[in-house]
């Protein structure tokens, strides 16, 4: 894992490119998908997370399942235990028979690169239309450098590009302002268990 992920995190300190994001976002997912299942106690064939689950039963839409793992790197310290960084979230829950998705690209520093959301029942303004919407959101250092926003009617195949730029409209801003928030919450939650983990 560590292989993998030293040149991503080392460019990750410099100033975040569309490029530069998309080529740690790809070498993040590859690690993961490299995960065997074989020579569990071996460090460098598993990726390193923790990983939550939460269920409870919510009024209106019943059963709510969220399924959340944490990715990290470790710093570089001269420490038997060294501390970690988050460097990668993943997010799967549901309201009722709806599941939602999101993945989470992080920076050493803790800010948000990318964000990838998919949003199974979105409408615009109260009398809209729902609709199934994937979002990506490229960030440096909390400024946005790139919005790409897809979406197509519930119940067909295939997304459509509705928007994609640096200026998105007040909705997809304010979807973004969530998922971030969202970040957040993993990031803080990553560090209460890193805390009680290794008594920092």
């Amino acid at each position: 894992m560590l292989l993998c992920l030293v040149a991503g995190w080392q460019a990750a300190r410099a100033q975040n490119t569309v490029e530069s994001i998309r080529q740690r976002y790809a070498a993040q997912k590859e690690c993961i998908a490299s995960h065997t299942g074989e020579n569990a106690n071996d460090g460098s064939e598993w990726p390193e997370y923790y990983h939550m689950e939460a269920s409870q039963f919510l009024p209106a839409t019943g059963g709510h399942k969220e399924d959340t793992y944490m990715y990290f790197g470790e710093r570089e310290e001269e420490a038997i235990y060294p501390s970690h960084f988050i460097t990668f979230a993943t997010t799967k829950f549901n309201y009722a028979a709806r599941e939602y998705y999101m993945e989470f690209l992080y920076d050493p520093d803790g800010k948000v690169a990318f964000i990838y959301a998919y949003d199974p029942m979105v409408a615009e303004d109260d009398m809209g239309d729902d609709l199934e919407y994937e979002f990506r959101f490229y960030l440096n250092k909390g400024k946005l450098l790139k919005a790409i926003v897809k979406n197509k009617p519930m119940g067909t195949t295939a997304f459509v590009d509705v928007y994609s730029g640096t200026a998105p409209k007040p909705f997809f801003t304010r979807m973004m302002q969530g998922f971030l928030d969202k970040a957040e919450k993993i990031r803080q939650m990553f560090i209460a268990i890193e805390n009680e983990a290794y008594d920092n």
